[in-house]
């Protein structure tokens, strides 16, 4: 081989990883912006690379969602074990729901794709072994400290993320913030004594049917 083919060869292996690095930030705001059902063109026209380009990386959008998903999944939990291991036992758990919480109403992708993605990859078995280990010390740690019901368990709490997200997507464009109320009931009902005050106002049921009718799309005439 010669040195022109090596320096050839080396910055095509530049040139690739470039361009997945711009795919994969150009998806990684397209998705958080606007949900998974961007259109994948986009995605190429905002990296600056073509069609051909992006599906060499990524064969189809799933596996681009997938890895754009990985990628922020492995930084939280990286964090959320750290603080859960930092924090007094209550505040990680509770700390721990919000930032959950938070993280499904700051990024659609999260809301639209994950479950779907992570169901139909190689990456659900990763992501849940990973999710369980911050969980479940969390819950050894209240449990412990006497601050938690004894009767709460891992799968408690994945309900828990998975009901108010569902919370999320039906109210928050309605009454943004609307879901920090139910957590705050949600953790009263955790605790193994004692309550704390609920400082987000309440909501009536005509409150709640016009929050629910402001995310619903009108029907399009044909």
């Amino acid at each position: 081989m010669t040195v022109q083919t090596t320096a050839n060869a080396r910055q095509q292996r530049r040139d690739a990883v470039r361009n997945r690095e711009q795919i994969l930030s150009a998806a990684t705001a397209a998705f958080a912006e606007r949900g998974a059902n961007v259109d994948v063109r986009e995605i190429a026209r905002a990296a600056g690379v073509g069609m051909g380009t992006l599906y060499r990386h990524f064969a189809t959008k799933d596996q681009l969602l997938g890895a754009v998903i990985k990628a922020d999944f492995d930084a939280w939990m990286d964090e959320a074990l750290h603080a859960a291991r930092a924090s007094e036992p209550w505040a990680g758990l509770k700390a721990f729901l919000e930032d959950a919480l938070a993280r499904q109403n700051a990024d659609r992708a999260l809301m639209d794709g994950v479950f779907r993605v992570l169901a139909t990859t190689s990456l659900l078995d990763d992501c849940r072994a990973r999710m369980s280990e911050v969980i479940n010390l969390l819950l050894d740690r209240a449990h412990t400290a006497g601050e938690l019901r004894p009767d709460v368990g891992e799968a408690d709490i994945a309900l828990t993320m998975m009901a108010i997200g569902k919370i999320i997507e039906l109210t928050e464009a309605g009454r943004p913030g609307l879901w920090r109320r139910q957590l705050r009931i949600t953790l009263d009902g955790l605790r193994a004594h004692g309550h704390t005050p609920i400082t987000e106002p309440p909501i009536t049921i005509a409150d709640l049917d016009a929050a629910v009718c402001h995310s619903i799309p009108p029907l399009e005439i044909s």
